[in-house]
C-alpha cells in the first residue's frame, strides 16, 4: 500500500508549508480577528449601557405609578372617611322630626300649662287643685318629650 500523509487540519497554515498563504498575510489575518474581538466587545458593553438606562428608565417610570396609587390609595381613604361623616350627618337630620316633634309637643304643653295656671287664679280652690294636677301632669310628660 502507498504511504498516505495524513496531517492534523490546520497544520498547513501552522507551518507555512501552504504555498497560498505567506506568512505575512497569516498575520495580518490574525491581526484582523484581534481587532473583530475587540469591536465586538465594545459592541458588547455599548449593548449593556443602552440595557442598563432601559431598564433604570422603566424602573423610574414604575416607581412614580406606584407613588400615584398610593396616592390615590389615600384619596380613596379620604373619601371613605367623609362618606362616613355624610352617613353620620343624614343619620342626624333623619332624626330631626322626631327632634322637632318633641320640641313643638313640648311647647304646646307649657302654653297650656300657663293657661291653666292663668285660668287657676279665676277658679274655685277645688277646681284649682284639679288644674294644679293636670299642671303636673303636663310637666311630666313634657319633661319625659325632652328626654327623648
Amino acid at each position: 500500500m502507498a504511504q498516505e500523509k495524513i496531517k492534523p487540519v490546520g497544520e498547513d497554515s501552522m507551518s507555512g508549508s501552504n504555498p497560498a498563504f505567506s506568512n505575512d498575510e497569516v498575520g495580518a489575518v490574525k491581526k484582523d480577528m484581534g481587532l473583530v474581538g475587540i469591536i465586538i466587545s465594545v459592541l458588547a458593553v455599548l449593548l449593556l449601557v443602552v440595557f442598563y438606562y432601559a431598564v433604570n428608565n422603566s424602573m423610574n417610570e414604575l416607581s412614580g405609578e406606584v407613588g400615584q396609587i398610593t396616592e390615590t390609595r389615600q384619596m380613596v381613604q379620604d373619601l371613605d372617611t367623609k362618606m362616613s361623616e355624610m352617613d353620620a350627618r343624614i343619620a342626624e337630620v333623619e332624626n330631626l322630626p322626631v327632634v322637632v316633634r318633641s320640641m313643638v309637643l313640648g311647647g304646646m304643653l307649657e302654653e297650656m300649662s300657663q293657661k291653666a295656671g292663668y285660668i287657676g287664679a279665676y277658679v274655685t280652690e277645688e277646681q284649682k287643685a284639679r288644674l294644679e294636677q293636670a299642671q303636673e301632669l303636663m310637666k311630666q310628660v313634657q319633661e319625659e318629650l325632652t328626654a327623648e
